[in-house]
Formats: C-alpha cells, structure tokens, sequence
C-alpha cells in the first residue's frame, strides 16, 4: 500500500514539472496579441563600411481561423519608414510538439510550412525553414547552440540556428521571452538584422525606433559573433562580430581537440561591427571552431575547411 500511494504522490509532480519545462520552450516565440518588436537592418559588403537599409516592426493584432481549419496569430509585418511596405503573416504554435508553422495561399500541403522548432537541442537537425528559401532543393536547419545570454539587461536563453536550406545559408536567434533576437545572410555580402525594441506583454525593452535616417552609423546594441561566409571555405573565410561598449576581444580558432590553431584578434576594441579574414592554407581539412570573447560575454561557432 504505501508503494501505490507514493507512486500516486511523486508522478503527478514529475508530470508537472516536465509540463511547466514545455512551456518554458514556448517562450521562444511569444505570440501573445499585443506584443511588439522593432529591428534595425543593414547591409555590409567588404571593402565597405556597414549601412543603414531598412528598420522594421512586427505586431501580434489577434488571431483568425484559416481555410485549413487551423487558428493563426496575425502578425502586421511594416517598414517603419513612410509610405512603405506592410504585410500579414500568419503563425501558429504546435504547443505538443514545439513546432511554429505559417501559412502560405499555394498547394502546398495543409497549406503551410514549418519554420522552427523550439524544442531542439544543440545538434538537432530539423526538416523546415525559417525563410522558406532554397537553394539546394531541401529544406533544413540545424540548431548550433544553447547559450546563456542577458538581453535588455534580463538574464536568458538564446538559441542558435543555421537554416541551410539556403547556400551559403543564414543564420538566426531565439531568445526565450523575447522571440527572434538577430539574424544574418550572407552571399557575396552580408545582411544583419538586430533586435532593438520590444514590448511583450505590456513590458517595454530597449529604444524604440522613432525616426529614420539613411546616413545615420549603425550602433549595435548587443554582443554577437556571426556565422562566417563562406562556409565551407578553401582556404580564406571572412568572420564577422559586434560589440556594443569598448572592452577587451579575443577571437581565436580552435581544432576538434580544443587545440588553438590562430588568433585573430587580442586587443582592446571600441563598440562597433568588425569582420575579420581567416586564412586556413596552413591547415589540414576538417572542423574547425571560432571563440569570441569580449567583456562578460563568451559564444564560439563551428567552421568547415574543405581543400
């Protein structure tokens, strides 16, 4: 008797907690109506400095029932600058399964696609795309990391994706209570795009974007260490990162054995987005991985050299 009832005491807690974990994940996309977020893009191709291209909001205005039976948040895609671009997007959340979907008006099964999941690991390999663009005739992403990161100032949870459906690929950030925190891509240049606003859930992070300049310099608000392009490469890559205050940077490159190969940057840094050029001639093909750390902040990225 005391077996049973301690299995009845202890089960419904573990359930519950694996629950509450579930949920947790679901935070890295929080479609909540009336959540709000701001970006800042720009374009950089070498030997040019970074420019301004484009600042964009997105707005969660509610939610519709489509023709597929399945209900969607309506999220206002807009330029920010006048007189611009605006767009609906529908998304939905798979809550079992983590999974985020959008709809789309073709023949396309059920009439969407995946585009995330957020319950992957680093390592995971996922058959979607958060673009919906290929180049290789397939569909999928691969999550690289989970990190602990402080976004706005509040201790949290990022994770990295590569969507390699698209050659040389792009890459994107999830942070937890906050949704999409930046993105990259990049093919015979490099677009960026940063988040710098966001109200979620009736709470207000970072400065809201109230008016546009086209000549104005980018200012990063966020540490980060971009995907490197192109990758795979043979033998030069070029390494892109941002740092938002002046402090001490270190960039290095390591082999699979944690054995440090070069070091491409060791000295103080003022705030700014910075690319760096790797020349791998002198070493043999395989893995490779690359560690930023400045300040507080520490994130590293893997690289293929194939000769």
């Amino acid at each position: 008797m005391k077996r049973h009832f301690y299995l009845l005491v202890f089960l419904p807690t573990i359930l519950f907690a694996q629950v509450d974990s579930l949920k947790e994940l679901l935070n890295y996309c929080p479609l909540q109506t009336g959540n709000y977020w701001e970006y800042q893009s720009y374009w950089e191709q070498m030997p040019f400095p970074p420019t301004d291209s484009s600042t964009t909001s997105i707005e969660v205005l509610g939610d519709t029932l489509l023709e597929n039976g399945q209900f969607y948040k309506i999220m206002l895609v807009k330029d920010i600058s006048p007189n611009k671009y605006q767009y609906k997007r529908f998304e939905r959340i798979d809550s079992l399964t983590g999974c985020v979907y959008r709809y789309i008006n073709d023949t396309t099964l059920n009439h969407e696609y995946m585009c995330d999941s957020l319950f992957a690991q680093a390592g995971d390999t996922i058959y979607s795309s958060h673009n919906r663009v290929t180049s290789s005739g397939t569909y999928l992403t691969q999550c690289l990391s989970v990190t602990n990161y402080s976004v706005f100032g509040i201790p949290t949870q990022l994770k990295t994706f590569q969507d390699q459906s698209f050659i040389p690929g792009s890459t994107y950030t999830l942070a937890k209570g906050f949704g999409e925190l930046y993105g990259s891509v990049c093919e015979m240049g490099c677009g960026f795009t940063d988040l710098v606003y966001a109200k979620i859930d009736g709470k207000e992070y970072g400065k809201k974007i109230t008016s546009i300049n086209s000549d104005e310099k980018f200012s990063p608000n966020l540490f980060t260490l971009y995907q490197n392009y192109p990758n795979p490469f043979n033998p030069n890559t070029t390494i892109n990162y941002q740092i938002p205050t002046t402090c001490f940077v270190s960039l290095k490159v390591y082999d699979v054995l944690g054995n440090e190969v070069a070091v491409l940057v060791n000295e103080e840094k003022q705030a700014g987005n910075y690319n760096i050029d790797f020349n791998g001639s002198n070493l043999a093909s395989g893995i490779y991985y690359y560690t930023l750390r400045a300040d507080n902040f520490v994130q590293n990225r893997k690289m293929i050299l194939l000769k």
